[in-house]
């Protein structure tokens, strides 16, 4: 199966550089990759070189500090004339610099999109800026970063749910390390009910790479979903895994 990673770091001052990620990623079998800035990371150029150098393989989300005062002019610089295809938001920007948010979906940039603290606080906010940007595209992160305690009906997180209704609202079924131990069962009435609500054109997997762990961790949490453990369609195994993420993130079907 042609897999595509929708979500992993790399970087020299964290994380790993580009030569380990590419021997993870070949030894597990993924072909494509999407490389995320990592938080408090404002030099994008790392990542640009590795795009320039490979856009067939790997595609590019960069990071800008939204309390520069050159915070837009840099944002629209980087996915007006450089390699990257989308741009990392986190909750607080939704608030305090919805300029860049006005910015990226004028360029029609992707935005991908983190709540650390988990979607409900936001949403709300989410769903306005949706309304006024149709067309939009979001990808949501981590599973919206739930609280596993609250499984299995994670009450808190409705409002995840309710993002379904925008149809360039996408859903990442990454990070879950960062909420539960492998085999992340606690999550699984969460990616069921994603599946039934966002369908199987709407989920990505991402690896959230070196995060989940080493090249043993990494073949574990995507054979998950490639073997069936996860609770996707047996017919929807293929486009979560590489399909969805192909199409949006290098525009190959």
């Amino acid at each position: 199966m042609d897999s595509t990673d929708s979500y992993l770091h790399c970087g020299l001052s964290k994380y790993r550089p580009v030569e380990d990620v590419k021997r993870t990623i070949e030894a597990a079998g993924v072909s494509r990759a999407v490389l995320v800035q990592h938080l408090g990371e404002y030099d994008n150029t790392y990542i640009a070189g590795i795009v320039e150098r490979e856009p067939d393989r790997f595609a590019g989300v960069c990071l800008v500090d939204h309390t520069a005062p050159s915070a837009e002019s840099t944002l629209r610089s980087l996915l007006s004339n450089g390699p990257f295809r989308g741009v990392r938001l986190t909750a607080d920007t939704l608030r305090e610099a919805p300029r860049l948010w006005v910015a990226a979906a004028d360029i029609g940039a992707v935005i991908v999109y983190f709540a650390p603290d988990g979607i409900a606080g936001s949403a709300a906010a989410l769903r306005s800026f949706l309304d006024a940007r149709p067309g939009c595209r979001v990808v949501v992160t981590h599973l919206g970063n739930p609280d596993a305690r609250q499984s299995p009906r994670f009450e808190a997180h409705r409002a995840l749910f309710q993002l379904a209704a925008y149809p360039e609202v996408f859903l990442q079924i990454s990070g879950m390390e960062m909420f539960a131990s492998y085999p992340y069962e606690e999550l699984y009435p969460l990616i069921a009910q994603a599946a039934r609500t966002f369908g199987a054109s709407r989920l990505l997997w991402g690896s959230n790479y070196p995060v989940v762990g080493g090249l043993q961790d990494y073949c574990k949490a995507l054979n998950l979903l490639l073997g069936g453990k996860l609770p996707i369609p047996k017919e929807a195994i293929s486009a979560v895994a590489g399909a969805n993420a192909r199409l949006l993130w290098f525009g190959v079907s």
